[in-house]
This record gives C-alpha cells, sequence and structure tokens, in this order.
C-alpha cells in the first residue's frame, strides 16, 4: 500500500494507515564518517583497557561502574526485543544463546540486520530462573521494567546467586537506585539507546561496529530534523494493548524519542515514566490526532484486529478525531520497545503521517517493507 494524502486513504475504516517502505532509504552505513559523536555523560562505557574475553572489562550501567570478567559469549537477551536487534546490528549474533522473541517478528529483524534468528533458543513465557541457567549464559540482559521486576522470581540479585552476570536496559534505569518501587526513566529515549549501544560493544567486543552503527544513528536522525514539518505537530496516542485502560508510554519511554523524531508530540509527554497504564477517560481527553497501534506479531491471528475494533467502538475513542478519520497507524513493537530498532520505528511513523497529510512530503522512508 502505498498512500500520500488521506482522499487516498482506504474508504473502508476496517483497514489502517502503513507506512511507506520505499522512497528516500536512510543513508549509507556511517563507518565512513570522520568524527563520532561522544555518549551522553549519564551512561555508557568507561575505558576497560580490553574488550577481550580473557581479561575483565568495566561499564557504567545504570549510575553503577559493573566489572565483568571478559567479553560476553553466550548471551540469553530478555524483555525487550528491540534490544536484541541492537545486538544483531553490532554482529553479535553468533553471542546469542538464547532470546525471548516471539517467532512472528524474525522476519522483521532478519530484514533490517541480514541476519537469521530463527536458529536461537528461545525462552518460554513466564521466564524462570531455572530456564535462564539452563540456557548456560555469561550474561543476562534485561530490564526493570520486565525481567527483573522479580514478577517471575528472576532478579538481578538471584541471578548472581547462580554466578549469572546481568546488564540492565538503559531505558529502564530506576530514577532512585535503592527504590524498587521508583521511577524508571533516567536517560532521553536516545541516550538509551546510545549507551546499550556503546557498552554492548564492549560487552561483546564489537567496539568498532558499535561506533559505526551510533555514527549511522545519528545520521538517521538528523535526515528526521532536518525535514520540513507541519505548523502543528501531530498528537499522537501510542497504543500498545488494553482491558480496563491502555498501557501506553510516557516521556521516557523510547515511543517518546521515535514520536519526536518523526515530527510528532506524544500526548502523554507530561508523564515522567516510561510505559504504564492510563485509563480509558484520561486518553480520550488528550484527543489524539493519530493512534498508533502496536502489532505485537504474536500467535493470536487476530491480535491487531481486536486492538482496532477495540478503539473504534469503545465509548472513550469512537469520537476522536483520529477515530472519525480513519488515522490509524499499525507498527510493530519490535521497534517500538528501547533498542536500535527504534530508528527504524521514527521513519516508518514519519512515513505513515506523510501519508495521511499531516506532514510534508519527503520521501522518507524506513528499510522494512510494511505494506
Amino acid at each position: 500500500m502505498s498512500l500520500s494524502t488521506p482522499a487516498q486513504l482506504s474508504p473502508d475504516p476496517a483497514t489502517p494507515a502503513r507506512p511507506r517502505a520505499a522512497g528516500l532509504r536512510h543513508l549509507a552505513a556511517a563507518s565512513a564518517l570522520a568524527g563520532l559523536l561522544t555518549l551522553a555523560a549519564c551512561g555508557g562505557a568507561t575505558d576497560s583497557g580490553t574488550d577481550s574475553a580473557g581479561g575483565p572489562l568495566t561499564i557504567e550501567n545504570c549510575g553503577e561502574q559493573v566489572t565483568y570478567d571478559g567479553s560476553a559469549q553466550r548471551i540469553v537477551a530478555t524483555s525487550n526485543s528491540s534490544n536484541i536487534g541492537t545486538l544483531l546490528r553490532i554482529g553479535a549474533v553468533d553471542q546469542l544463546a538464547a532470546i525471548s522473541l516471539s517467532p512472528g517478528n524474525d522476519p522483521v529483524l532478519n530484514e533490517l540486520y541480514d541476519v537469521d534468528v530463527s536458529e536461537i533458543d528461545r525462552l518460554k513465557s513466564p521466564i524462570s530462573l531455572e530456564s535462564v541457567v539452563a540456557a548456560d549464559p555469561d550474561l543476562l540482559v534485561g530490564s526493570y521494567s520486565g525481567l527483573f521486576s522479580g514478577s517471575s522470581g528472576v532478579t538481578r540479585e538471584a541471578a548472581a546467586e547462580k554466578n549469572v552476570p546481568t546488564y540492565v536496559i538503559s531505558d529502564s534505569c530506576r530514577q532512585d537506585p535503592a527504590d524498587a518501587a521508583s521511577k524508571l526513566g533516567t536517560m532521553g529515549p536516545w541516550d538509551a539507546v546510545r549507551a546499550d549501544l556503546t557498552n554492548y560493544g564492549e560487552l561483546t567486543g564489537h567496539s568498532e561496529e558499535a561506533e559505526a552503527a551510533l555514527a549511522e544513528l545519528d545520521e538517521r536522525l538528523a535526515v528526521l530534523e532536518e525535514a520540513p514539518q507541519a505548523d502543528a505537530a501531530p498528537q499522537v496516542l501510542l497504543f500498545d494493548s488494553a482491558t480496563t485502560d491502555v498501557y501506553t508510554s510516557g516521556r521516557n519511554g523510547p515511543p517518546q524519542g521515535i514520536i519526536e523524531a518523526a515530527g510528532a508530540e506524544n500526548v502523554f509527554v507530561d508523564e515522567d515514566t516510561t510505559w504504564f497504564r492510563a485509563s480509558w477517560e484520561t486518553v480520550a481527553a488528550r484527543e489524539p490526532d493519530v493512534i498508533v497501534v502496536m502489532d505485537y506479531r504474536s500467535d493470536n491471528p487476530t491480535e491487531v484486529e481486536e486492538k482496532l475494533e477495540t478503539i473504534r467502538t469503545h465509548a472513550a475513542l469512537k469520537d476522536t478525531a483520529a477515530v472519525r478519520e480513519n488515522r490509524i497507524i499499525v507498527l510493530p513493537l519490535v521497534l517500538f520497545t528501547s533498542g536500535y530498532p527504534n530508528i527504524e520505528a521514527a521513519e516508518q511513523l514519519r512515513a505513515g503521517l506523510e501519508d495521511l497529510g499531516l506532514q510534508p512530503e519527503t520521501g522518507i522512508a524506513g528499510t522494512l517493507d510494511l505494506s
């Protein structure tokens, strides 16, 4: 599907807009750039002296100096599918011992990073400490909003007792490290991606690849930033899922960076947190211009259709401009949790906003064909 203005949208209200994938693609890999941006001081690797498997290395993770025995060769990556994409982007596919990822997302990551993730072992949900240990990892990656929340008994402390080193995804750092109930988010969304890129480069022995990825990320962000903008930024509601309330994201979560980079505004920019739940009434009061629906690509073949039906029939949303004008964009969740695929999400969202006539036409598009 290739759309340019609202007049060209399908008249069938059951068909949401899907961004183009053809057009101006991102610039070539930025390893040729002469200068690399320095990671923000709030996170990132320190001088380790070595990134070989045979010697210790120290990085800064969530404000703490953490020392590891050496480069990780068997990584269990959980909680955050985009962080798996970060590891793939820097060439660490052969170091992934097990991941938590629905197979429906495999084609997305395979196409983005020219890999085959189908052979990587998958952890069953809910993830148990026993299943993690069985993978024989030398590094466990998780978040305080997911795996390390302790809901399934997997905490950093429990992993340490099993001699499994851990790494916390940077977008989930606690604002008060001593308080397990503290709000999450200590750095901007793109700084969190940069911190993980640099740290993973150190932890896997792929520092050069990480530096090239950092340069490419900032080059692609610059293209979006320099694009012409609408007079008024479209107001975007991120719709992950909903039951008695709506699961969405505040200003500290990766969707904030994605939405801003696409030239729009998160309707929950005033919420000082990452992913959270908002009442239907609160959501309706924000009057979104556009609703971006997360496609889990799960085993449920009607997942997206069920979400769209909820949005179009719920009393709180059915009369909003976004629903009346069928301004709904469906994108894979694998692009929206914190990690390198976030830049693809920003390009896809910008293309979707252009298709809906809410941003000037530029031809910006991502790499994926999501039609």
